[in-house]
């Protein structure tokens, strides 16, 4: 026992298990499998049993760990790398200084190795780049064609379910959509119509046939004023 906790003790060791970690941490919670959550966790506590025996410095520990948070809202929000690297930078430093510069039981002064932390940094900030370029890759992919809820292509032909007075409904690809025209013209029922664009997520459509064809609405009843 004596030697697995003098081997946990070791500031490289314990970095390292720190590492793995918040690193399984991390991943579980980008994508949920358990698997790494549950290796994250039980690395932690290893970690944390070795951190008991070394002169732990509490704000290096919170520096290092919202390093990791930034590496996860790398993944969910557009910053072009400038969480990255504000985390790479919150990561070396948290590095460090995480040890202080009391002695430890057998009154060494104890710190992470430099060439770990410059591995560990580089080999985090390489990985975070295919995360973040896969990241940006997978928010400009339009999802496949055919499954429900993806908008169509314009140039789509569909026909007028609901009256567009200005806004009503429209059948575009096998599915419903709220419509207008571009000009916000009344459209009647079963006019055929193209895709145009969307609004959000309303459709705008003009419609195939002449603007001849539109329907009109009926024009307003006179005034008692105006009547003879």
């Amino acid at each position: 026992m004596d030697q697995i906790l003098a081997f946990l003790s070791d500031p490289n060791i314990a970095f390292v298990l720190l590492m793995i970690g918040l690193l399984g941490i991390a991943i579980e919670a980008v994508h949920p499998n358990l698997v790494t959550g549950v290796l994250g966790g039980f690395a932690l506590i290893l970690a944390f049993i070795g951190f008991g025996s070394l002169p732990l410095n509490v704000a290096a520990l919170v520096l290092i760990a919202f390093a990791f948070v930034l590496f996860v809202a790398e993944t969910q929000f557009t910053s072009h790398g400038l969480l990255t690297f504000a985390a790479i930078v919150a990561l070396a430093l948290g590095a460090t200084f995480l040890y202080t510069d009391t002695p430890n039981a057998s009154g060494e002064i104890v710190h992470v190795s430099p060439a770990l932390i410059v591995i560990t940094t580089g080999t985090i900030a390489l990985l975070m780049v295919f995360v973040t370029y896969a990241a940006i890759r997978t928010r400009r992919m339009r999802a496949p064609r055919g499954i429900v809820g993806t908008p169509p292509e314009p140039g789509t032909h569909g026909v007028v379910q609901a009256p567009l007075e200005p806004v009503g409904s429209v059948q575009l690809g096998g599915e419903t959509w709220s419509a207008r025209t571009p000009h916000e013209l009344p459209l009647g029922r079963d006019t055929p119509v193209r895709l145009v664009g969307f609004d959000g997520l309303v459709a705008i459509v003009e419609p195939l046939e002449s603007p001849s064809s539109f329907v009109l609405p009926p024009p307003a009843a006179p005034l008692p004023a105006d009547r003879p």
